[in-house]
């Protein structure tokens, strides 16, 4: 019996793959760009391999013709000739993406790519230099002496950086995106020690924004090398904004106790979501309960995202006084909410919520992923007597394909033997 329902299972979860991707192939036939668009996303996240989706690279709509790209680079089969043949492409977007991928997957020769220096679009000009200097670094002065009157001054500003780091992160004229072209030029160029001490001398002289991306920049150092130039900063700082972004690369490199708790204390009191939210985060980094009381009383809040914070530092305390709070978040307006609610009852244990779970599951005017999460909890909590609730998913022609796997999966756990009466 048991071969059976094994059996079953595997021939029933190909059918419902089969079936889903089938819709979304007929899709294609559609004369409508958007739903041959949607289609073609479709299969990219189901991983469905079909040879056909090339063809819409010759699509007449730019959106298509894009989607088909996506899919073709995510299942690994972007080849050199549809590469070449994008580089022409009438439409700049695609240019672009086509410039980066040639480059990227390292098609020969190499130099059918410079075909792209006199494009007209400036930003496909700007790809080709930055994907170029980044993959190639030391070819850095091929391509700079093709383009190096090119009118953009975005690759004027580059090609300066590539010379003069610090005048191009002190200029307020440099955009951001090439100053950290510029930066990541410069690390691959120096090791770790010369290039921090180069950059940390003229962290003090920038602005906030050139030091967020200085920050940023450094959370991929090694901790030995800028751990005094972390403590030295916080102690400093007064901006709160680079005080977040100083902890975040902190607590990566250093580990979660370099914060200090006065830190963590300061972004918990201040007025900021944000900050209050990450710093609540740090707090159950640090087994810090001090902050029980108040995310009790702040789940009373109309922000979401900082109830979910102060659920999510609840949960990690295993505070049980959020099991009264459920039927509330599951009769919320905000999906984030709910879902904020099954993950209390899965993680507290709740089984005495499963027939509201069951409810979420069944209904379907809840999003699909919630939905999914309440069957995978009815399947955590092997509810036996809510086996019709999978069961029925399954026969109703309705239910999108990757739902029906999900109560498959979970008709499994709750009653196997039905699993053989569903063809």
């Amino acid at each position: 019996m048991a071969n059976n329902i094994i059996e079953s299972y595997k021939d029933l979860q190909e059918k419902i793959k089969f079936e889903n991707s089938q819709i979304f192939l007929g899709m294609l036939e559609s004369p409508y760009p958007t739903f041959r668009s949607k289609a073609i996303n479709e299969l990219a996240k189901m991983k469905t391999e079909t040879p056909i989706i090339k063809d819409f690279l010759d699509d007449s709509d730019f959106s298509v013709r894009f989607s088909a790209l996506k899919y073709l680079e995510k299942m690994g089969k972007l080849e050199l000739q549809e590469t070449e043949k994008l580089l022409i492409d009438i439409n700049a977007v695609l240019r672009k993406e086509a410039v980066r991928l040639y480059i990227e997957q390292d098609f020969e020769p190499t130099e059918r790519v410079f075909i792209c220096c006199s494009d007209p679009d400036p930003s496909v000009r700007y790809q080709l230099f930055t994907s170029y200097i980044q993959s190639f670094p030391d070819e850095t002065s091929v391509i700079v002496e093709k383009m190096r009157n090119d009118p953009y001054i975005k690759i004027q500003q580059l090609i300066k950086a590539l010379d003069d780091i610090s005048g191009t992160l002190l200029s307020q004229d440099a955009d951001s995106n090439v100053k950290r072209a510029a930066l990541s030029r410069y690390y691959e160029s120096s090791d770790s020690i010369t290039f921090f001490n180069t950059i940390k001398e003229i962290y003090p002289k920038s602005d906030r924004q050139t030091k967020t991306i200085i920050i940023r920049f450094f959370s991929g150092l090694p901790g030995d090398i800028i751990k005094g130039f972390l403590e030295q900063k916080i102690e400093e700082e007064k901006d709160y904004s680079l005080l977040v972004e100083l902890a975040k690369v902190a607590r990566k490199a250093c580990g979660k106790d370099f914060v200090p708790s006065w830190m963590v204390d300061m972004f918990i009191k201040s007025s900021d979501t944000m900050m209050i939210s990450y710093g609540l985060k740090l707090a159950a980094d640090k087994d810090d309960m001090t902050y029980v009381s108040f995310c009790r009383e702040l789940l009373n809040s109309i922000e979401d995202s900082l109830v979910i914070a102060c659920i999510n530092y609840l949960v990690y305390f295993q505070d049980y006084s959020l099991s009264e709070r459920i039927p509330d978040f599951i009769q919320s307006l905000s999906s984030k909410r709910i879902s904020a609610a099954l993950k209390v009852v899965k993680k507290l244990k709740l089984d005495q919520y499963t027939y509201e779970i069951a409810a979420i599951a069944k209904e379907k005017k809840f999003p699909v992923s919630i939905r999914k999460n309440a069957l995978n909890i009815l399947r955590y909590f092997k509810v036996k007597e809510m086996w019709d609730v999978p069961y029925n998913i399954l026969l109703d022609s309705s239910e999108r394909g990757d739902l029906k796997l999900c109560a498959l999966n979970a008709l499994l756990r709750l009653n196997p033997e039905k699993v053989t009466d569903i063809q």
